[in-house]
């Protein structure tokens, strides 16, 4: 792969200012990352800048080395580039390696080191501030893209009892079963099974529609997840809450 050298300059006018960096995504507008960090920045009194970047869809290498070259000094990465962004980094922690997809971009010097912390952050969030037992209970995802990989290691660490991955193509659903050690099932065979967690790892909240599962699937669940977050509940949380 052909990368073109960073010079140096445009990172030391970033540093003697405002450290920058920014989301990058397509569609990114829903992100609310830059307010995120930017709370994160000054309880480390840390100065940056923080952008939403919206990438082309079929240029993600580029936008990212361009902005390398312009003194970003990292960026997070979400929908749906986090498979790209893990081709893109020469170094992977553990963590990206296994999920085979990233983030968070770190640029030092020539080198990107690429990080995924979906995962991590995501079993902390339901086990402590939601109090779910993640040992030995019953996970359906719905999805098979890059976050739902970055989930799957660390729920696995966590011992739960089985995880089950349903997509629309579900080929693509039995490459992650056969890669994590999951087990792979069609839509139309959610109904039968009891699962304790659903999570939605689609982008279909994005498109303000739900995933084609049956809201009676929810009857006995104890936690419905949406990865994608919203002011107002998804498609898919008022289909849990319909299911009780």
């Amino acid at each position: 792969m052909t990368r073109r050298k960073d010079n140096g300059s445009a990172t030391k006018t970033a540093d003697a200012a405002a450290a920058r960096y920014g989301v990058v995504g397509n569609p990114v507008a829903h992100s609310k990352s830059p307010e995120i960090h930017q709370l994160f920045a000054r309880q480390s009194q840390h100065a940056i800048t923080y952008e939403r970047l919206e990438a082309p869809l079929d240029g993600f290498e580029e936008f990212a080395l361009s902005l390398r070259d312009t003194g970003y000094l990292g960026l997070n990465v979400t929908i749906p580039f986090k498979i790209d962004a893990a081709k893109l980094a020469d170094d992977l922690t553990p963590r990206a390696r296994l999920a085979s997809a990233v983030n968070t971009l770190k640029f030092d010097g020539d080198t990107i080191v690429g990080d995924n912390t979906d995962g991590i952050g995501f079993v902390r969030d339901i086990s402590g501030r939601l109090k779910f037992q993640v040992e030995g209970s019953a996970i359906l995802i719905l999805g098979a893209g890059g976050g739902v990989r970055g989930l799957i290691g660390s729920l696995l660490d966590a011992r739960p009892k089985w995880i089950a991955v349903a997509n629309r193509t579900f080929g693509r659903a039995q490459e992650l079963a056969e890669e994590f050690g999951v087990e792979a099932i069609h839509f139309d065979e959610v109904p039968a099974e009891h699962f304790d967690l659903v999570i939605n790892g689609t982008s279909s909240s994005l498109s303000h529609d739900a995933p084609p599962i049956d809201p009676e699937r929810f009857d006995d669940c104890a936690l419905a997840y949406d990865l994608v977050y919203s002011r107002l509940p998804t498609p898919f949380m008022e289909l849990a809450k319909r299911g009780g």
